[in-house]
């Protein structure tokens, strides 16, 4: 459970990070949208390569299309 935590700090860190400097920089809502959209689509990336699982056929001969012996 800690760990989801800790990804979850570090997508929110990535993306309120960049957004609050764009907003403290220029002081414009016009740069801090898009800033905030870009760092949303980063941050959503982070921690997804252990969800995602193949299910591989292992067995080389496609038994479903074998011709059955008579």
């Amino acid at each position: 459970m800690f760990s989801n935590f800790k990804l979850a700090a570090l997508k929110a860190f990535v993306v309120l990070f960049p957004s609050y400097t764009a907003a403290f920089l220029t002081e414009k809502m016009v740069y801090v949208v898009p800033t905030l959209a870009a760092a949303g689509f980063f941050a959503s990336t982070i921690g997804t390569e252990d969800a995602t699982q193949r299910r591989v056929d292992q067995d080389h001969e496609h038994d479903a299309y074998k011709e059955v012996e008579t």
